[in-house]
C-alpha cells in the first residue's frame, strides 16, 4: 500500500476516535460512538496487517470483518452448545449452532478464496463475506458498551431503579442479587452525601413465580438494611420497557417528575441495551452494571445484542445492502482473470 494511503489511515484512525471519545463523553448511550471506535479500529488494523505483513491490501481490508465474523459465529456455537448442556436440544439452539457453524465455514472460505485469488462464481463470493457486516456491527456494539460502562454516572439521582431478571423457586437468585446490593451501594453512598433517593425495584411476576420480582426484591433490600420508607415498588413489569415506564409512572404519581437523572441498576451485560431504552423512552438516566458470573456473560451478551440490533432494523438493512454490494465489488476484483 503506497505510503500516503498509509497515512491517510493513521489520520483516519485518530480522528474517529477524537470522534467517538466526544460523542460518548456528550451521550454515552449513544450507539454511534461504538461505530466510530469499530471504524478507527478497521483503520489500524488495515494499516498494521499492511505494514507488518506480505499480504495483499485486499486481505488487509477484509482481516478485520473475517475475525469479527469468526467471534461472532463462535458465540453462536458456544451459546447454542451451553444451552443444549444446560436445557437439552431444542429448534432455536439447534439454528443458532447451525447459522454459528454457517458463518465460521464463511469466513474461513471467503480468507482463503480472497488471499488466494476466488475460483468460485461472484454470488458465492458475496455470500461467503456476508458475515463480515454482522461481525463488524457486533463489534460496534461491544466498543459501545465497553464505553458506556466506563461512563462516569452522575451523583444526586431522583431515584435508583432495579431491574428484575427472574425469581428462582421464589428465592431472589445470584444474578438478582448482585443488582440488589449494587443498587444498596449506590443509595448508601448518596445517603452519606446527604441524600436519600427512593429505590424502586421492579419486576412482575412470572408464570413459574410464587409473587413478583418486585415484591422478592423489596424484601431483600428491606432485609439487607433499606428503610421501608425508602422502597417503591413495582410489581407489574414484563420487559425491560416496562420496567422503565412503570417505575417511571411510580416516581411521577411521587412527584419525582421533575428536574433531574435516575439511577438505573442492572447486570453488566444489560447495561449497554438499558442505556439505549432509555435514550429512546426520552428517560434522563445513568446506567450502572452489577457483576455476573464469567461463564453466564458470552451468550447473555449474545442474546442482547441481537435484541438491541432490531432497534435499528431499517438503518441495518441498509447497511447490509451495501455491505452486499461492496462485497459484490470485492469479490469481482478478486476473481480470477
Amino acid at each position: 500500500m503506497p505510503a500516503p494511503l498509509d497515512v491517510l489511515l493513521a489520520v483516519t484512525g485518530l480522528a474517529l476516535v477524537v470522534l467517538a471519545l466526544r460523542t460518548s463523553r456528550a451521550e454515552p448511550r449513544r450507539w454511534r460512538s461504538g461505530v466510530l471506535l469499530a471504524g478507527s479500529l478497521w483503520a489500524a488494523s488495515v494499516l498494521v496487517v499492511d505494514l507488518l505483513t506480505p499480504l495483499r491490501a485486499l486481505t488487509a481490508v477484509l482481516a478485520l470483518p473475517w475475525l469479527a465474523a469468526a467471534v461472532l459465529g463462535l458465540l453462536f456455537v458456544g451459546s447454542a452448545a451451553s444451552a443444549a448442556v444446560r436445557d437439552g436440544a431444542s429448534l432455536v439452539g439447534s439454528l443458532a449452532l447451525l447459522l454459528g457453524l454457517a458463518m465460521v465455514a464463511a469466513t474461513v472460505l471467503a480468507a482463503v478464496a480472497t488471499v488466494g485469488g476466488s475460483p468460485w462464481p461472484l454470488a458465492a463470493t458475496v455470500v461467503l463475506l456476508l458475515p463480515g457486516y454482522p461481525g463488524l456491527t457486533f463489534l460496534s456494539y461491544l466498543l459501545y458498551c465497553l464505553l458506556q460502562r466506563r461512563a462516569d454516572p452522575r451523583p444526586a439521582p431522583l431515584a435508583v431503579v432495579v431491574l428484575g431478571s427472574g425469581l428462582v423457586e421464589g428465592t431472589v437468585p445470584t444474578l438478582l442479587a448482585n443488582r440488589l446490593d449494587a443498587a444498596l451501594e449506590v443509595w448508601r453512598a448518596e445517603r452519606g452525601a446527604g441524600r436519600e433517593p427512593l429505590v424502586v425495584p421492579s419486576g412482575g411476576q412470572g408464570d413459574d413465580e410464587p409473587m413478583a420480582e418486585g415484591v422478592a426484591m423489596s424484601a431483600y433490600l428491606v432485609a439487607h438494611g433499606l428503610p421501608t420508607d425508602a422502597v417503591a415498588t413495582e410489581d407489574r413489569a414484563t420487559t425491560t420497557e416496562e420496567n422503565l415506564l412503570l417505575s417511571r409512572e411510580i416516581l411521577r404519581a411521587r412527584g419525582l417528575d421533575g428536574d433531574g437523572h435516575l439511577r438505573v441498576v442492572t447486570s453488566s451485560f444489560h447495561v449497554g441495551r438499558s442505556a439505549l431504552i432509555t435514550r429512546r423512552l426520552g428517560i434522563d438516566a445513568d446506567v450502572t452494571g452489577a457483576p455476573a458470573a464469567w461463564h453466564f456473560v458470552p451468550s447473555a451478551f449474545l442474546r442482547e445484542f441481537l435484541a438491541a440490533v432490531t432497534y435499528r432494523p431499517r438503518t441495518n438493512v441498509a447497511g447490509l445492502l451495501l455491505w452486499a454490494l461492496s462485497t459484490a465489488l470485492l469479490a469481482y476484483a478478486v476473481g480470477p482473470g
